[in-house]
């Protein structure tokens, strides 16, 4: 018997995807080309680096336990004593041992900047250190289209992949010196390998690989054991109680290998960190926070891809496909996780928050916007009224100092222009022609809306000064 029978699921609900097409490969390394692009373009302008503190924390910390053995970095808990350190017209309480978060992500930026040339705190720059981010970023583009093919139609999945390459929040998150950038990508190929398992192509490589995913997850950031629970209650789902298990103690192997980094740095001062991290929280409303809020890098920003992605979550929960729940029951699990963890306040001003599931809501967003190139008219008019609207209030304001503002009559015309087809092809599905007409409307509007994407990424330095 089969795991997908004994879970009582079709056989073949998982199953292993089509091999790469010609157009596939190239459109792909379109995709993931313009997404390196896009986030090297004036990458050390926007944001800039004194909107974000955490960049030189990360740096710091790694590059001090290369060098001198023990991690020094700045801090505002109360579990430290600090001294401070005044760079660049800032002051910054400088601590050490710095044990705020798990070592693995600042060895890989301070291993980044010591082979750069640093050697003291004073040498690391965002220029130095923001390509690593870049790099992981574009690696997720690449990974979210990898997993999209196996769980949603190709299309979706390209779509989703284009959205995450070119949408300009996406690109601004990508230049972060954020941990959760590294999260992204373990997300991603857990869960592919996740779906190896499910689908008889994996082997004891791919359980060996999920297991190192998870726990390298929990090593990145305490947050990261959603991967490890994630994965593991996405197993068990659907029918591999023992796989889902396995990836469960992996994420907390992950953390258990945390606590003992710190006893091994101080334990003292280990436990008043977490405890100290612990006492930020302020209710359970950081689930709630993490979707709405308009949070971004220090500063209020507004992602209409965002929202159209959990509306795509929404909807994947409906999907009577198995494999399309991966996505949408991954997001959702770190979602809780962050209602556990993290304090709603600091998810309204740290937009970052979201990175790690970043690829898995805009591949949802992919999914709605599939839905409306196939002649669905609600979700086009999803993506008109939040992606489309998110790509052009600054994408069609070039030269100005504000967003793009037409009246309501010309809103109005151009929605009725991009529906109106699709409308009619509905009421009048027997004609092929109307069909085909509106799909070709839509195509070309989301091939506008793509053009505006990457004309707001490549503004993104003058944007930034505006939101």
């Amino acid at each position: 018997m089969t795991p997908e029978a004994g879970a009582g699921l079709p056989a073949d609900t998982f199953r292993a995807p089509p091999r790469w097409a010609t157009w596939e490969v190239f459109f792909v390394t379109l995709v993931v080309g313009a997404a390196l692009v896009l986030r090297l373009h004036d990458m050390e302008l926007a944001p800039p680096p004194k909107d974000n503190w955490d960049e030189l924390a990360f740096a710091w910390s790694g590059l001090t336990l290369i060098t001198r053995h023990v991690p020094y970095s700045w801090s505002f808990l109360k579990a430290y004593h600090p001294t401070y350190l005044g760079l660049n017209g800032t002051t910054y309480p400088l601590v050490h041992p710095y044990l705020d978060h798990p070592p693995l992500f600042s060895l890989l930026v301070g291993g980044e900047a010591w082979l750069l040339g640093a050697r003291d705190l004073r040498d690391v720059t965002a220029t130095m250190i923001r390509p690593v981010a870049v790099v992981l970023s574009t690696l997720s583009t690449y990974l979210a289209y990898v997993l999209g093919r196996r769980v949603l139609p190709r299309g979706a999945a390209l779509a989703g992949a284009a959205l995450l390459a070119t949408a300009p929040v996406a690109v601004l998150f990508g230049r972060q010196v954020e941990s959760e950038n590294l999260l992204a990508p373990l997300l991603l190929l857990a869960l592919i390998l996740s779906h190896r398992l499910l689908s008889g192509e994996g082997s004891r490589w791919a359980l060996l690989g999920l297991v190192l995913c998870c726990a390298a997850a929990s090593l990145t950031k305490v947050p990261g054991i959603a991967v490890g629970m994630a994965c593991g209650l996405l197993l068990a789902l659907n029918g591999r109680w023992r796989l889902g298990l396995i990836a469960g103690i992996a994420g907390v192997a992950g953390l258990a290998l945390y606590a003992a980094y710190g006893a091994l740095v101080d334990w003292q001062v280990f436990l008043a960190v977490i405890n100290a991290q612990g006492g930020r929280r302020q209710g359970v409303m950081g689930a709630y926070e993490f979707i709405v809020a308009p949070a971004g890098i220090g500063r209020r920003i507004r992602d209409g891809w965002w929202i159209l992605g959990w509306l795509g979550v929404g909807a994947l929960l409906m999907v009577r496909r198995r494999p399309a729940g991966l996505v949408a029951g991954a997001a959702l699990v770190f979602t809780a996780g962050i209602m556990v963890l993290a304090s709603e306040s600091l998810v309204i001003r740290y937009g970052w928050y979201r990175i790690a599931v970043y690829p898995l809501v805009y591949l949802a967003a992919g999914y709605v916007c599939w839905e409306a190139l196939k002649g669905e008219v609600l979700p086009l008019l999803a993506t008109l009224a939040l992606g489309g609207a998110a790509a052009a209030s600054f994408g069609l304001a070039a030269g100005t100092t504000h967003e793009w503002a037409p009246s309501a009559l010309f809103v109005s015309a151009i929605l009725g222009m991009i529906t109106l087809p699709s409308v009619v092809a509905a009421v009048r599905s027997d004609i092929p022609m109307l069909r085909n007409f509106a799909r070709a409307v839509t195509g070309a509007a989301v091939c506008a809306i793509l053009v505006l994407n990457l004309i707001e990424s490549l503004r993104l330095a003058e944007i930034y000064t505006l939101i």
